[in-house]
C-alpha cells in the first residue's frame, strides 16, 4: 500500500529539522530529536484525521522506566516512544550498559518505539 502524499512532507520537515539541530555545530544528544518527532507523530495524525499527543517522559508501573513520550492517539494511549543519539542506531543487539539494562526493562512494554532520527 502506497502511503497518501500528505505523509511525505511531515517526513521530509522532520529530516531537514534533525539534520539542522545535529549539524556538526549542534550537541548531538537524543534531545534534539523531541520536538522534530513529535511534530512528525502530530502531523501524521492530522494527516490521517487522528488527534495525536505525545506526552513527555511518562512514567511505567512496576518501576520499569520513562519513556521520552507517551503517546495517545484521539485520547487513548497507542504506546510509547524512547528516543536514543541521533546516529546511534536502535539495534537492541548493540545496546551496552544503560541502554541495554533499559531495552530490557522496556521489553516487558509490547508498544514501545525506539527511534534515534535515521532509524
Amino acid at each position: 500500500m502506497t502511503p497518501p502524499n500528505n505523509l511525505f512532507a511531515p517526513l521530509r520537515r522532520f529530516a531537514a529539522e534533525v539534520a539542522r539541530k545535529t549539524a556538526p555545530a549542534a550537541v548531538g544528544a537524543e534531545d534534539q530529536l523531541r520536538a522534530p518527532f513529535e511534530g512528525l507523530l502530530s502531523a501524521y495524525g492530522r494527516a490521517l484525521g487522528l488527534d495525536v499527543v505525545c506526552s513527555g517522559e511518562a512514567v511505567l508501573p512496576n518501576r520499569l522506566g520513562r519513556p521520552d513520550f507517551a503517546v495517545s492517539c484521539s485520547g487513548a494511549l497507542a504506546g510509547y516512544v524512547e528516543l536514543k543519539a541521533p546516529g546511534s542506531g536502535v539495534d537492541k543487539r548493540r545496546f551496552r550498559g544503560r541502554n541495554r539494562a533499559q531495552f530490557q526493562r522496556f521489553s516487558a512494554i509490547p508498544n514501545i518505539l525506539y527511534a534515534d532520527g535515521d532509524e
